[in-house]
């Protein structure tokens, strides 16, 4: 009793659900990594400050000097300080849900491989089955050479395609171990993948935000590198650089010293700063025409999804009539097997696609950061467990 209980506890331990996987998302290191940011919106004026001590000897007399360095920003390095954060802002919230995107991906391409290699399993067995029927007809001059050799040929396709979704699977599986390590590749628990009707009801139970994830981060992209430029040619017009005090003690003297650093503007020539600004002047112009071909991102994943759930409903529904038809002999009964077979690949490629999207359009939308602990794939909606 008690070896049972062992081996049923060992045995229950390699398994997994998709919520296990996607808890996972919250030790990410993309998201972990956003608490060490340390915050870069300071309104102190000042660059750095220094301190100095030094002393010498003359003619058995003792001479110290102590003071201090203060090196200023330009005006609009300060002006602009606090308006540094934003993009960091809309990092740290979108670091969650770009982990969770990962998750979600290798969780359906895992388990629509899965379901795609039964259905090659049975068109496997069923196409060794018609290549021997055909092999039969064609002994008795029943059938063509040619229609034996296109049978011969649609194996060889299987064969290739099972070689493809196998090595997609495999690659599912090796990135969901390296989130759960301790998963025995069996079958994930509890997966009630949603339909591809589910999909559009969810579209639809819900208003579109205005901006797309990608455009919301490229247009604080493009507001910082504006930023940055104005600094940098700030810089060039800075006239107050720097300002250092200090005391000096000789015997029983004191003296005090204060010292003004100007730059002249325009006199000299930075290059290494030309250079920059002309890097940055490239950079915002592609970040502006970034941000503005993505403004349209939801809208388009959106008219993406419900065309190819048309596609999807017309081919389910071609499959269905072609089930009604009952053959007369067994060439046309094998023939009618594995095309309704194929047309199952078909539907599971379709229904992958459009789940793919549909997690494309759910990051997109900032539903995933909004609702990061809910399984947006299960039909019951199941929750993450923090």
């Amino acid at each position: 009793m008690l070896l049972s209980w062992i081996l049923l506890g060992g045995l229950s331990s390699f398994a997994v659900t998709p919520e296990q996987v996607l808890k996972t998302a919250w030790s990410d290191t993309a998201y972990t990594s956003q608490e060490e940011m340390r915050p870069t919106d300071s309104r102190n004026p000042l660059r750095n400050v220094e301190g100095f001590v030094s002393a010498e000897k003359e003619d058995d007399k003792n001479e110290y000097e102590v003071g201090l360095k203060f090196q200023f920003r330009s005006w609009p390095e300060w002006k602009l300080g606090p308006n540094s954060e934003p993009r960091k802002k809309v990092l740290k919230e979108a670091s969650l849900a770009w982990a969770l995107h990962e998750r979600y991906l290798n969780l359906i391409s895992y388990e629509i491989s899965q379901q795609k290699m039964a259905v090659l399993n049975s068109s496997m067995k069923l196409s060794e089955g018609y290549l021997k029927a055909q092999s039969l007809s064609l002994r008795a001059g029943r059938t063509s050479t040619k229609s034996f050799l296109g049978a011969q040929g649609d194996i060889y396709k299987l064969k290739r395609l099972e070689s493809v979704i196998a090595q997609e699977n495999k690659l599912a599986v090796k990135k969901l171990k390296s989130w759960v390590p301790q998963w025995g590749e069996s079958p994930l628990e509890g997966f009630d993948l949603i339909s591809v009707q589910e999909v559009l009801d969810s579209l639809g139970s819900q208003p579109a935000p205005e901006a797309s994830l990608t455009a919301r981060i490229s247009e604080t992209e493009f507001k910082d590198i504006s930023r940055e430029l104005e600094i940098l040619r700030g810089r060039e017009d800075q006239w107050v650089k720097g300002l250092d005090v200090s005391q000096t003690r000789k015997e029983d003297e004191v003296g005090y010293k204060v010292e003004l650093t100007l730059q002249l503007p325009h006199l000299g020539s930075d290059d290494l700063s030309r250079q920059k600004q002309n890097e940055l002047i490239l950079k915002k112009a592609l970040k502006q025409k970034e941000a503005e071909d993505s403004k349209d991102r939801l809208l388009s994943l959106k008219n993406q999804i419900q065309s190819l759930a048309g596609l999807y409903k017309m081919t389910s529904q071609g499959l269905k009539e072609s089930q009604k038809v009952k053959a007369q002999d067994t060439l046309s009964v094998l023939e009618g097997r594995l095309l309704q077979e194929q047309t199952e690949l078909d539907l599971l490629s379709q229904q992958q696609e459009i789940l793919t999207l549909f997690v494309e359009y759910l990051l997109e939308s900032e539903r995933l950061a909004a609702e990061p602990a809910k399984n947006h794939l299960s039909k019951t909606q199941k929750v993450v467990a923090l």
